[in-house]
């Protein structure tokens, strides 16, 4: 599904030198995320991956169709096959069977959130938060929907009705960290860094082997000039995460800027390896290679000079 990027976080110097929009993505995520060069991202939903698993979900989708042709009126294993259509990743499926499933049982929340995520994943946004909406009406103290619909606010661009969300869903439950991490996401994207990082850490407390969470926590300390702090939490990100190209992109960023050519090459090779198909970190690449060679040149000028002297 594709997130919607937004103003927030503001680099520093070296990095608005190559060309860096003051971006970052509104995530629930796994990844979320500001680049050297903002861009939009798509990011797959969690499917069956290996052969048994899509196995096991064919298998259950069979059990649910043939159920169905017994009662083809019975709402729950009308639900139960929309749901297994996601899980297969076939959401034009899930989205007749869903929506077959509201019209026999118009009340039941999880139909709503079922069909949240699948507008969600298909890029439909406002319907993802009607149906999220609904299922909140309809389960006002269910936490997993209420961060759902609070995720998707953010990313529909609605950031002041989305933290409030965050902040009732955190009412119901304060010790999931992804609530926390997602929220302190949410206040960086209205500008409040430091609500941001008293949030994030919050949830590393709760969940110390997150990546995400390190990376939004690099992201608020970059937004604040923090260079070091930013460096730090974004090398624990990719400790973690060393498929998250976003944070090595950045980590270039900050070691250019300190002068560290041959580091910042490093990371941004490493970015381009693991998204070989993006155009802009093939680009900050290029860039970073010529600013190597300028600075390198500099340097031996100055150094030329003072000898000369």
């Amino acid at each position: 599904m594709v997130f919607s990027v937004s103003a927030g976080h503001r680099p520093w110097s070296f990095l608005s030198s190559l060309l860096v929009k003051k971006q970052i993505l509104a995530l629930p995520l796994a990844s979320s995320l500001a680049f050297l060069l903002g861009l939009n991202v798509t990011f797959l939903p969690a499917i069956a991956s290996d052969a048994s698993d899509k196995q096991d979900i064919q298998d259950t989708i069979f059990k649910y169709k043939a159920g169905l042709e017994v009662n083809p009126n019975d709402a729950k294993n009308r639900l139960k096959l929309g749901e297994a259509y996601v899980t297969a990743g076939d959401y034009d499926k899930a989205l007749v069977e869903l929506q077959k499933a509201v019209k026999l049982n118009p009340e039941e929340p999880a139909t709503y959130w079922f069909l949240g995520r699948v507008y969600g994943r298909k890029g439909q946004v406002q319907l993802a938060c009607d149906n999220l909406k609904e299922a909140v009406r309809l389960a006002p103290k269910d936490y997993t929907y209420r961060l759902k619909y609070a995720n998707m606010l953010n990313r529909d661009n609605k950031l002041d009705q989305a933290l409030s969300e965050f902040r009732q869903a955190l009412k119901l439950n304060a010790n999931d960290y992804s609530g926390h991490r997602d929220y302190g996401a949410g206040l960086g994207l209205k500008g409040d860094f430091a609500g941001e990082i008293a949030e994030e850490q919050k949830a590393i407390g709760l969940k110390s082997d997150d990546g995400d969470c390190y990376y939004y926590l690099g992201m608020a300390y970059a937004a604040q000039d923090k260079r070091k702090e930013a460096e730090s939490n974004f090398l624990k990100c990719v400790g973690l995460d060393k498929k998250n190209a976003e944070a090595y992109n950045l980590l270039s960023g900050i070691a250019a800027a300190n002068g560290q050519f041959k580091q910042a090459i490093q990371y941004a090779q490493t970015a381009v390896s693991l998204e070989p198909d993006n155009v802009q970190y093939a680009t900050a690449l290029s860039k970073i290679k010529e600013a190597s060679v300028g600075g390198t040149g500099t340097k031996a000028a100055a150094a030329k000079g003072s000898k000369a002297q």
